[in-house]
């Protein structure tokens, strides 16, 4: 994971801390009878449901993007690597092959 990336996953956590929080805090200190809270909590418990799950989807989105991302930069440098072994596989016995003639 690169500084960028976990610099905007310690950015996504503390937002959704601080909304979490503001709406806990809000809604206990605000002057409401137990009945009317309780449907409060409820109501804003279903909107931090939804919330989240709408999140999440959006970061598995990216999430996969980006393995599909990172497959692609192994593979092509892996298929580079190959490569450059295969060349100095040959060179070494191309060498060899002059040894044993000289």
């Amino acid at each position: 994971m690169s500084k960028e990336e976990g610099s905007f996953f310690k950015f996504i956590f503390g937002m959704f801390s601080g909304v979490i929080s503001g709406l806990v805090l809000g809604l206990l200190v605000a002057p409401k009878p137990g009945k009317e809270m309780r449907e409060d909590l409820a109501a804003k418990s279903s909107e931090l449901k939804e919330f989240t799950r709408d999140r999440l989807g959006e970061f598995q989105q990216v999430s996969r993007g980006k393995a599909v991302e990172m497959a692609g930069n192994i593979q092509t440098k892996a298929s580079k690597i190959s490569s450059k072994l295969d060349e100095l596989a040959r060179r070494g016995t191309d060498i060899l092959i002059q040894d044993e003639v000289q």
